[in-house]
């Protein structure tokens, strides 16, 4: 069934009517309707649903368009897990879009190993000038979740959408002394050559594919210094200097919609009511209690470069990072470990579709107690290598024991010596069988990834590039 409102000044309506035509709280009631306090002091965690800060990545849609020609909008999930209930809005910062606006909400089932089934009740969706709503019954299937303990962060995948990170940024970093974080691109789609003013893309030869910065801060100003970027490297070595970003760097922290997040270089400023009144930082980062880090870049609006993002840590859309390890990560351990998360491939950049072509973004697990014997003909076991893989049809229901396919394998190969977490040479391996590999063959190709513990549970996240497109993977560590 479908709802028809007209566009101009629709978004509380919209979310208003989230209420009426699926019984999900609505994202309105936990936001507010602009920029708020600077203030850094400690705030209790958040209450019922959860909040949490997503970064736009390239390929979300809503409806049958493109998000990415609104230029600049964090995403925002409300995840209720008393009510079993949740909603995925943006943030718009564009006179078209601006403010708080509803997309999908629906109802929450927990599954196998802690994995979150979301299924939508209701999508919401502008369409030649009419905003259109659109109820499902029976829910529709396709979408997941998983939630950190305590609901401090998580990943996320919408149906027809890219994974994304989630982080609840219950409150402003507290840092008098600089700790040290390190990140990996979450990058757009491939593109040939250096970027030209293209928004969402990603270009190996010379944009940042992972780096490490030391963040403190003071009262409200969060520093972020010693910021180094490289690009991947190649296979035996180190990844070479990234187009280099501003360091030191420092932001804002204050109570937004999003939570606690820190603008660089400042906090956005909406003023409501009247659209085109915004101004926004260059990038919004989060910091979860448990150190996770999620980057959402932000696009320059004015002069010659309108339209490119621009970045403060990851290049892409955004980044996603953890706390450096104290000490090297034990990789027996990590090897021993059972994982759910998400593996996306980012597509190529296409002027045509404004946008990336070819993307696919698919719920994996890794870590099996025991290997499968299919996992041989995917990659010869190592001392450093995991196996895993995708669902059939993406279907985790149809699992007797919680675990995927066993198509694909990272070996993450040697640790770097002054780097703890960090392996600069990974391997990732693609089976015949995995939905997104085309190629009708096995193949590998090279990586970085970073491994760190998020309030005692490992993670692990992943970005490489093959002939085609460039790779991300995430994983937590499942129940």
């Amino acid at each position: 069934m479908q709802h028809f409102m007209p566009m101009h000044g629709v978004f509380r309506r919209s979310l208003l009517r989230v209420t009426v035509a699926s019984g999900v709280l609505p994202l309105i009631l936990l936001v507010g309707c602009g920029g708020g306090s600077t203030s850094s002091s400690s705030t209790s965690k958040s209450k019922q649903p959860q909040t949490y800060l997503a970064p736009y990545v390239v390929g979300t849609t809503n409806g049958s368009g493109s998000l990415l020609g609104q230029l600049t909008q964090t995403e925002i999930y409300a995840i209720d897990d008393t009510a079993n209930a949740f909603s995925q809005s943006i943030f718009g910062l564009v006179s078209s879009v601006q403010g708080p606006q509803a997309i999908n909400v629906g109802n929450v089932t927990t599954g196998q190993r802690g994995l979150l089934d979301l299924g939508i009740t209701a999508n919401y969706a502008p369409s030649g000038g009419i905003y259109v709503a659109t109820d499902y019954s029976p829910a529709k299937s396709g979408s997941f979740a998983l939630e950190l303990a305590g609901q401090t962060g998580g990943l996320v995948q919408i149906v027809g959408q890219p994974v994304a990170p989630l982080v609840a940024a219950s409150e402003c970093p507290s840092l008098s002394k600089a700790e040290t974080w390190q990140f990996i691109t979450i990058p757009g789609g491939l593109i040939q050559s250096a970027n030209s003013g293209a928004p969402g893309v990603w270009y190996p030869a010379t944009d940042t594919a992972y780096g490490s910065v030391d963040i403190s801060s003071s009262g409200s100003t969060i520093t972020f210094n010693n910021i180094k970027q490289y690009t991947l490297p190649s296979v035996g070595g180190t990844g070479s200097p990234a187009v280099p970003a501003t360091s030191p760097a420092t932001g804002i922290c204050g109570s937004t919609t999003s939570g606690y997040t820190i603008g660089v270089p400042g906090q956005a400023v909406i003023q409501d009511p009247g659209l085109g009144s915004a101004t926004q930082p260059s990038a919004t980062i989060g910091i979860g209690s448990t150190g996770l880090l999620v980057e959402d870049n932000g696009v320059i609006s004015t002069g010659t470069s309108a339209g490119q993002y621009k970045d403060v840590l990851g290049a892409g859309t955004g980044a996603v990072g953890l706390p450096k390890p104290s000490s090297a990560v034990d990789v027996s351990a990590v090897r021993s470990t059972q994982y759910l998360g998400f593996v996306r491939g980012a597509g190529i950049y296409s002027p045509s579709s404004v946008g990336a072509t070819g993307w696919s973004s698919h719920l994996a697990s890794f870590g099996f107690s025991t290997a499968p014997s299919s996992c041989a003909s995917v990659a010869t076991s190592t001392s450093t290598l995991l196996y895993g893989g995708d669902f059939t049809n993406d279907d985790p229901s149809t699992s007797s024991n919680g675990f995927g396919n066993c198509d694909l394998a990272i070996d993450l190969g040697t640790q770097d010596s002054t780097n703890n977490g960090l392996f600069p040479n990974a391997t990732v391996w693609l089976g015949t069988s995995y939905a997104a590999n085309t190629t009708g063959k096995t193949y590998s190709f090279p990586a970085v990834a970073i491994a760190g513990q998020l309030n005692g549970k490992y993670a692990i996240f992943l970005i490489g590039v093959d002939s085609t497109e460039p790779w991300t993977i995430y994983l937590l560590q499942s129940n």
